[in-house]
């Protein structure tokens, strides 16, 4: 564990102080204004600092994100739907950048203040697409946010959708560096399901974005300096991105998809893998990618190298049809049913498993995985596990944080989301 790293976060206070233009002594307010007035300015200024990884969380110094963050999130239980992974926030440092389905917010994690704040240039493509808003993205100093929106109907033209990509710059005062719209094509406006957009990454100058609905997909290379459409892959819902290369499923039939890895430059096919039915793909490591399903064989549930298309590693029996979340370190941390399970992200080798009723212990909920711990809730209140061995810590985090990073932790409470201070 790396040692603390204090990082002064200095509020923007506006002082009402006008040089040279101050009453006259007799009209001068009193003393005890001035007094209370010089010691306010000279209040320490908030800060966080960085553990990383963090033990335990502050809920005392707790900070109430926007609305925006949770709504149409939670099921009838209180509970997030699909876990903190698929929250519509990116946290940066000590800012959480909070997208709805037409604006991003800026979020001083300190103080919740407002740092920011764009908005999207159109009308939102559904009227109740807020739990379906997926996470902004990180590119170098800028925050990727995508919109689905619509284009109105014009003389012979009929109406349809567009995505607008906007680059959020990630220093004050926070606001666009750039934006961009693409045509979408007709099946998204049309659409009866959700249509999803996620910025998928950006490399080489090269940023992605991928639209999916209804079993259709499309996926798009813009030039980040350019901001011009570089091009256009239907069909393929991408899900990484890096190595010059972009990898996802290629929709051919109703349910059925094939791995496919395109040059992230020109939108080329580099390789294309075997068909899969009711495939599954999701980031795993630097590089790699988990590709699985239910009808394939011994050997189906898989690590693939993201510039091959080749496996390096065969996952575990018996984790098919269990979600797994890699911490950003070196282990995927899966949850197949009442059971949590370590397994080394370069091997594929299972590390532990925790069972029910085994060894006297009874597997957590796990909330959030990250660098090398695992977060969740036990009988006996919040938990953190080791990610390599399933050891518990000899610590009370006080909390189950859905997202981590060395600055904060984001917890549920009463369906709203507030951010707590992390601790070593």
């Amino acid at each position: 564990m790396r040692g603390p790293k204090p990082l002064a976060v200095l509020l923007s206070l506006t002082a009402g102080v006008l040089a040279g233009c101050g009453p006259a002594t007799d009209d001068a307010k009193p003393a005890s204004s001035t007094s209370s007035a010089a010691a306010s300015s000279s209040a320490p200024a908030k800060r966080l600092t960085a553990y990383d990884p963090p033990q335990w969380f502050d809920a005392r110094n707790r900070v109430l994100l926007p609305e925006a963050a949770t709504k149409g999130r939670t099921n009838l239980a209180g509970q997030i739907r699909g876990g903190g992974e698929h929250l519509p926030v990116l946290l940066h440092e000590t800012r959480a950048f909070v997208a709805s389905p037409t604006g991003v917010q800026v979020i001083d994690l300190t103080d919740g203040s407002v740092l920011g704040e764009e908005s999207a240039r159109g009308e939102a493509l559904r009227e109740d697409s807020d739990g379906f808003i997926l996470p902004p993205v990180l590119a170098g100093n800028e925050v990727l946010v995508p919109f689905l929106l619509t284009t109105p109907a014009s003389g012979t033209h009929t109406a349809g959708a567009m995505v607008e990509l906007v680059a959020i710059s990630t220093a004050p005062p926070y606001k666009a560096a750039w934006r961009t719209t693409v045509k979408l094509p007709e099946w998204t406006f049309q659409s009866s399901g959700k249509v999803k957009v996620a910025a998928v990454g950006a490399d080489g100058g090269t940023a992605v974005v991928t639209v999916t609905g209804d079993d259709n997909a499309v996926s798009y290379g813009i030039d980040t300096a350019s901001h011009a459409l570089r091009w256009t892959q239907p069909g393929l819902e991408a899900v990484h991105t890096g190595t010059g290369m972009t990898v996802g499923l290629f929709h051919i039939e109703p349910l059925t998809y094939v791995p496919l890895g395109v040059d992230l430059t020109t939108g080329t096919e580099k390789w294309r893998g075997e068909k899969i039915y009711a495939a599954r793909m999701e980031a795993a490591a630097a590089g790699t990618v988990r590709i699985t399903g239910p009808q394939v064989g011994e050997n189906g549930d898989q690590l693939l190298d993201v510039a091959t298309g080749k496996a390096r590693a065969t996952m575990p029996p018996g984790l098919r049809s269990a979600s797994c979340t890699y911490d950003r370190a070196a282990t995927l941390v899966c949850t197949p049913g009442f059971a949590v399970v370590g397994v080394d992200a370069a091997t594929g080798k299972q590390l532990w498993a925790l069972k029910d009723g085994e060894a006297g212990r009874t597997p957590p909920t796990v909330t959030a995985v990250w660098h090398g711990r695992i977060y969740g809730r036990a009988v006996g209140g919040p938990v953190v596990l080791d990610a390599r061995t399933g050891a518990d810590m000899p610590t009370k985090p006080e909390a189950a944080p859905l997202l981590v990073t060395e600055y904060t932790g984001l917890v549920l409470d009463d369906r709203r989301l507030y951010s707590y201070p992390v601790g070593g």
